[in-house]
């Protein structure tokens, strides 16, 4: 024991530390060699094979095929020294090969032949790190001709700026915001969301990085950068997960900064037929009947900044068949084609609004939407002689009926000429529609019957926004609504069609009395009346309604997710 006690220490000393037998420099020379005859392989060769349809398919195995014997030549010979050289040649071996085949196939053809010295390493490294920078990208935006900007490296100084405005465009887009509104300053920038007509406000993009988030914008939209004051729009496009979508992108200047608005697919926003805004066909009958029996005259159509007054107006256009009536509009900024209308912008460098419109007129169209009734002259334009066998639609940003039917009259200036060609008012309110995923059932209870002129002991289902679903029994965000409680919205239209004794006591310089005639004659509902018609039917709640009706300030918008609070309950419809 004692032996052994002295021999072990002396034996343990005298043992070797362990040593690594296998150098570290020679897997990772072969490995540096393999990446680019992969990548030469796949990036240049097998698309070339397939643009020249030179059996892709077979080449791509030679090439698989001699890779692999490649890696099995370093791996297995016992030498590196002669395993590496061996892994050399075969990878250069079925490149020159297909170079050779294919250069003899396509001979006598317009193709270039393909040799090592006629190949752009330089660009293939670049595509690389561009295809690599866009699998990194959740958007791509492109251009005109459809082709992708280029995605910055993430060692790019502008990769952050590109993140941003992903960023920016994706929380607007997984919100359901049908717009973006950007106010530009010099701290930073604003951002809201517009959704289902109410504006959420949202995380502000801080200090100059707003400023460098905006001009990338614009740069893809095809807006000029530099320019901070005038108007400017274009179209913005985009894809993610596959799917393409279009922003148009509006630029304005003011004295506070510039604002910039992103409105996702706006054609569709503004393409949606008369019948389908939100009016009953007993609302519109009186108003097709009077339009179709005698197609002259001013039809008001009304609706607060917002509130689609721009959609009701096209609405309008496209009930007249282009085919059958010639149909033109005088606009400060057209924002659609209507298939069949000849649409004209509103150029003040050439001369005032009404020179415009009466150059229209003198052709003899049937039918003119003009947008701007508050120019001076405009009015005795439209109530001129020329004008008399000419139906038009005139866009007012209100929409109280009595309101726009005085604005009228002050257009014309003439009180008997502004009632005489009065022939209808068309005005609306925006109401979201709750979440058919998400709203709560409840019955009506007395208050509400009476003030919804509901039958006493006829039970009625309303609903209410709620924004929540249980998912394990525990109340989660709505995913179809994303926690709102509403989903998309509806028109709240009164139609009141003018007779004979509304345009008399119009004429008397009483706009009220008119309005209250012209209601009695066709028994017309109100704008609140629609919208409560619109509760009983299921469609809103009485808390929209109630947000929709406050005054102003009242009206703010609410907190994303939160209910709107209640203000003042609305005034019962009458019975007809």
């Amino acid at each position: 024991m004692e032996t052994i006690r002295t021999f072990l220490p002396a034996l343990l000393a005298e043992t070797p530390a362990p040593a690594f037998l296998m150098s570290v420099a020679k897997p990772l020379v072969s490995f540096a060699a393999f990446v680019p005859y992969a990548a030469f392989v796949s990036g240049k060769l097998e698309k070339d094979a397939a643009y020249y349809n030179l059996n892709p398919q077979k080449w791509s195995g030679i090439f698989l095929a001699f890779g692999a014997a490649a890696l099995l030549a370093v791996l297995l010979v016992p030498t590196w020294l002669a395993g590496f050289p061996l892994m050399l040649t075969l990878m250069v071996v079925p490149c020159a090969w297909y170079m050779k085949f294919r250069n003899k196939a396509l001979e006598g053809t317009k193709a270039k032949p393909l040799s090592v010295l006629s190949i752009d390493f330089a660009k293939m490294a670049a595509e690389r790190r561009a295809k690599s920078a866009m699998a990194g990208a959740t958007l791509r935006f492109q251009k005109k001709d459809r082709s992708d900007h280029p995605v910055p490296d993430r060692k790019d100084p502008g990769f952050e700026t590109y993140g941003a405005l992903e960023a920016l465009l994706l929380a607007g887009a997984d919100a359901r915001a049908s717009r973006i509104e950007v106010a530009l300053s010099k701290q930073g920038a604003q951002v809201q969301h517009l959704i289902d007509s109410v504006r959420f406000k949202r995380d502000p993009i801080a200090g100059e990085l707003a400023t460098r988030v905006v001009d990338l914008l614009k740069n893809y939209a095809g807006l000029d950068p530099a320019e901070r004051r005038k108007f400017q729009r274009d179209v913005l496009a985009f894809v993610r997960d596959g799917n393409r979508r279009l922003a148009t992108v509006t630029s304005v200047g003011s004295m506070q900064g510039e604002a910039i608005r992103i409105d996702f697919d706006r054609e569709k926003q503004l393409t949606i037929a008369a019948d389908k805004l939100g009016a009953g066909e007993a609302q519109l009958k009186p108003l097709v009947d009077a339009l179709f029996t005698d197609p002259r005259g001013v039809v008001l159509v009304g609706a607060r900044p917002g509130q689609g007054l721009t959609t009701a107006c096209y609405a309008m256009l496209g009930r007249h068949d282009s085919l059958t009536s010639n149909v033109k509009t005088l606009e400060r900024k057209h924002e659609r084609i209507v298939e069949g209308v000849e649409h004209a912008d509103f150029n003040p460098s050439q001369s005032d609004y009404a020179t415009q419109l009466q150059t229209i007129v003198r052709r003899g169209p049937d039918v003119v939407f003009m947008s701007e009734a508050g120019e001076p002259g405009v009015g005795k334009v439209v109530c001129g002689a020329n004008a008399r066998d000419t139906l038009f639609y005139v866009a007012l940003p209100t929409d109280s009926v009595p309101d726009m039917m005085a604005a009228w009259v002050k257009a014309v200036g003439d009180p008997k000429s502004a009632a005489e060609t009065l022939r209808a008012v068309v005005a609306q309110r925006l109401v979201r529609k709750v979440c058919l995923t998400c709203r709560a059932q409840y019955a009506a209870g007395p208050a509400e019957q009476k003030m919804l002129a509901i039958p006493s002991g006829k039970q009625v289902q309303l609903y209410k926004q709620s924004g929540k679903v249980l998912v394990k029994d525990q109340p989660v965000d709505c995913p179809t609504c994303k926690g709102t409680g509403f989903l998309g919205v509806t028109g709240a239209l009164e139609v009141l069609v003018l007779d004979d004794e509304a345009r008399r006591l119009l004429a008397s310089g009483d706009a009220k009395a008119a309005y209250m005639q012209a209601r009695r004659a066709h028994k017309s509902l109100s704008l609140q009346e629609a919208a409560l018609m619109k509760v009983r039917a299921g469609e809103t709640s009485l808390d929209e309604v109630r947000r929709v009706f406050a005054p102003p300030a009242a009206a703010a918008a609410p907190a994303a997710g939160a209910a709107p609070k209640a203000p003042a309950p609305a005034a019962a419809p009458k019975k007809s």
